[in-house]
């Protein structure tokens, strides 16, 4: 599926370019892009987070209404939720290793053959 400015669009009917919010530079747009679709395909994630995923994904949200919407308030809400219990249940030494913790020295970080981020 195709939009009338050329874009495309994938299986999912969601953008196959980054996310373009004016307010974050390239690398972020990115960044969200992939995280968003990992949140998307996360078999343990909140159908209401998905779906709040989806609607990011597919242009039909932007990032800076997110907080103004009910669905997408309620979404985060529940999935920030189950990441505080997971927090209550860390030791000390693994909170810290979550502070420390810099996704730019992570190999599975680093970009693929295609130059996406995995």
């Amino acid at each position: 599926m195709n939009t009338g400015n050329g874009r495309g669009y994938d299986a999912h009917g969601e953008r196959e370019y980054p996310i373009e919010d004016k307010n974050l530079t390239e690398e972020q747009n990115e960044h969200l892009t992939a995280s968003l679709r990992k949140v998307r395909d996360m078999k343990d994630a909140p159908p209401a987070l998905q779906d709040l995923a989806r609607q990011l994904l597919g242009g039909r949200m932007e990032l800076k209404d997110v907080l103004d919407s009910s669905s997408g308030h309620r979404a985060l809400g529940e999935g920030l939720a189950g990441m505080r219990e997971q927090w209550r249940n860390m030791s000390p030494q693994e909170r810290q290793q979550v502070r420390d913790y810099d996704p730019d020295e992570d190999p599975k970080n680093a970009p693929g053959r295609d130059g996406r981020i995995r």
